[in-house]
Parts: structure tokens; C-alpha cells; sequence
């Protein structure tokens, strides 16, 4: 039986912040985007989906550049915006990108 009634707070929250999903490795992964939320329509899930791979690639090619230019700043802004998109991509999934663990370690350097 269909129910008419408005929706319960749960489902307006979810339909507002984006989705939570559980990983095949047991954690959970948020995402504030509403473009991954089960109630978006396909034209949202495709704005999604092309605005995350540009801010990915970005991210990326950020990250890469401060790291050639030693500048630690610029680096971790793009480290930032690639996880961001990995979080995005994990709560849409149910897994996170391959890679995305090493990607977002950090690793202190001795000087």
C-alpha cells in the first residue's frame, strides 16, 4: 500500500544532504552532495557525476603541481578536493574508488 502522507524527516534530510552508505570494508561514507541521493533525477545524477570528474581532475592536477613546486599548500587543497570526490563516489557506490586509501595518507617526512 502506497502511503500519501508527507515524508518522515529522515527521508526530507537524506533527499537535502545526499546519501551514507556502507562500504564493502565496513566504513561508512557521507556525502553533503544532493546528487547522490536515491530521490535525485538522472539529469542530477549526470550533473553530478560531470562536475565531480572535473573538480577530481582539478584536485588532481593541483595536488601534482604543488607537489612539483613544493608547495605544501596547494598540494593538500587538491589532495582535499580528490578525496571529496572519492567520498562522493563511495556514498554513491557502496565502495570507494580503488586507490583512494593511498591517495589520502599522509606520510611524515624526517628532515
Amino acid at each position: 500500500m502506497a502511503s500519501t502522507g508527507n515524508p518522515t524527516n529522515d527521508l526530507q534530510r537524506e533527499a537535502h544532504i545526499g546519501k551514507s552508505n556502507t562500504t564493502s570494508d565496513g566504513s561508512v561514507v557521507t556525502s553533503a552532495d544532493p546528487t547522490t541521493s536515491p530521490s535525485a533525477t538522472a539529469g542530477q545524477k549526470l550533473k553530478g557525476d560531470v562536475s565531480g570528474a572535473l573538480k577530481g581532475s582539478v584536485g588532481s592536477l593541483q595536488a601534482a603541481t604543488g607537489a612539483a613546486l613544493r608547495n605544501k599548500g596547494m598540494e593538500e587543497k587538491g589532495r582535499t578536493k580528490m578525496q571529496e570526490e572519492d567520498e562522493r563516489l563511495g556514498a554513491k557506490r557502496g565502495h570507494m574508488p580503488v586507490g583512494s586509501d593511498q591517495r589520502h595518507t599522509t606520510v611524515n617526512e624526517q628532515q
